[in-house]
């Protein structure tokens, strides 16, 4: 059992494993970043796939998880992928930046609370001085990357937090943002075990990254790596 972010190319990595191991079954649940690591602590699943970004640095995940987790988890990262705006086909509203968007009358849908799109999202409203609940369309809230860009590309939304992989699906334009780090934390008395093993091996082989190699916004540079402990 997975829990937590969405990631198209996640979901093709569930399908892969069943695929390879017949004997498994692979399920996700779709809470945002937040959510999934709740549910590591609960006991409600083997994985939680989170991207949440700390205040302070380019680190990851980790103060959340010290929060929230008696015990810090193994976390092994599963991508880099690339943030940003999804925006209609030939940008019509001439967004540039974030504050473009907060600034003029545009509607903007964005993502639930919990999930690390929507955290970023409105960091980056409030460093440009703009309060998130005044966007117009803010309380529409996206319980999933792909809800998210199928509002823009029906002409609903003006824009949408998303990640590269969905403008790519969709024929959206994107306005990129960064690059961040999508983590798998995995508690760390159930690492070692076998069908735990069998899904991360997935992450070292050429069909994962031949999957990955059909979508855009990805990078595997890191996949299937140690991120925490480590051995430095």
């Amino acid at each position: 059992v997975v829990a937590g972010s969405n990631d198209p190319l996640l979901e093709r990595c569930l399908d892969l494993f069943m695929r390879r191991a017949p004997e498994y079954t692979a399920v996700f649940g779709n809470l945002g970043s937040l959510g999934g690591i709740k549910s590591l602590r609960r006991g409600l699943c083997h994985i939680a796939a989170s991207h949440l970004a700390q205040e302070e640095g380019d680190e990851y995940n980790f103060g959340y998880a010290d929060r929230e987790l008696e015990e810090h988890p193994a976390v092994i990262n599963f991508c880099l992928r690339e943030q940003g705006l999804l925006l209609p086909r030939g940008n019509p509203s001439g967004i540039k930046e974030v504050a473009d968007a907060a600034s003029r009358d545009l509607t903007i849908v964005t993502r639930q609370p919990g999930t690390g799109t929507r955290l970023w999202f409105d960091r980056a409203l409030q460093r440009a001085g703009y309060r998130p609940e005044r966007l117009k369309g803010s309380s529409r809230e996206m319980p999933r990357h792909l809800d998210a860009g199928l509002e823009v590309l029906a002409g609903r939304a003006d824009a949408a937090p998303g990640i590269r992989a969905i403008a790519g699906l969709l024929e959206l334009d994107f306005l990129p943002s960064h690059w961040e780090r999508f983590d798998l934390l995995i508690d760390r008395e159930a690492f070692f075990q076998r069908h735990i093993q069998s899904f991360l091996a997935i992450l070292q082989q050429e069909p994962f990254r031949e999957e990955a190699g059909r979508l855009t916004g990805y990078d595997l540079s890191r996949s299937g790596q140690m991120v925490y402990p480590t051995t430095e």
